[in-house]
């Protein structure tokens, strides 16, 4: 082989090599670059759609929690009403049976009229009675109605839920939403004692008294059935509001 000959070949290698070592240098090694360049930013959108679904599955987590609590109140809530309505059926049952129990035996559309030593006449009318078990002179009266009718002064009118009448002397005791209206006047109580022969009138817990011009308050007070006085114990509370 000529030296020009070995020249040739020498040189169509250079040429071959520096050709291979551009292919490899610009686009042999890019593309494995971009291939991790690829991988990277695929583990980072996993790594982004984790923290992503962690979030989502925290707020998830959250609102499942709150409606699991709201849930939880809406049940105690119910269960708290229908304790209460299961309690109020059985008062109604226990009051409605003792109703019944009271009303065996009893006497309906009662009436009882007597007077006083000034003429006075104290009728009290009853939806039922019968005679009490423990005193044979008593009788247990439900829905009272009573009244005090004089020919001097304006009458006097009584109602209660509960009455105890008195054959031997007269008396009576009303109890349980006992009213008293005269005049221009409204008197309230719990328990009112009737002393018919002596014209006193003692009402006691939770008294009121009511007329045009005022409204009071008191533990206890004492009337006076003829002169329609009232007098209060001074140790007793009293609140008294003006019109």
């Amino acid at each position: 082989m000529s030296t020009k000959s070995l020249l040739q070949v020498i040189l169509f290698l250079l040429i071959i090599i520096i050709v291979g070592g551009i292919y490899f240098l610009y686009f042999y090694n890019g593309s494995i670059k971009n291939k991790e360049i690829v991988i990277n930013e695929l583990d980072l959108q996993k790594s982004g759609n984790s923290t992503e679904l962690t979030s989502n599955q925290e707020i998830l987590d959250g609102i499942n929690s709150k409606q699991n609590k709201e849930i939880e109140n809406a049940v105690d809530i119910n269960e708290e009403n229908l304790k209460k309505s299961k309690n109020t059926i059985k008062d109604k049952k226990d009051e409605k049976i003792t109703k019944n129990k009271n009303l065996e035996n009893s006497t309906k559309d009662i009436q009882y009229v007597t007077t006083n030593k000034t003429g006075d006449v104290f009728r009290i009318n009853a939806e039922y009675g019968k005679t009490n078990l423990e005193n044979s002179d008593i009788l247990d009266l439900i829905n009272v109605d009573g009244s005090i009718i004089s020919d001097n002064r304006s009458n006097i009118y009584i109602s209660s839920m509960y009455a105890e009448y008195n054959y031997s002397n007269q008396n009576s005791k009303f109890y349980k939403n006992v009213e008293i209206k005269y005049d221009n006047k409204i008197i309230k109580c719990d328990n009112l004692d009737l002393n018919i022969r002596d014209n006193i009138a003692i009402g006691y817990n939770n008294v009121t008294v009511e007329d045009n011009n005022s409204f009071m308050k008191a533990k206890k007070i004492t009337m006076n059935m003829l002169t329609k006085d009232i007098s209060i114990n001074s140790d007793e509370k009293i609140e008294i509001t003006t019109n």
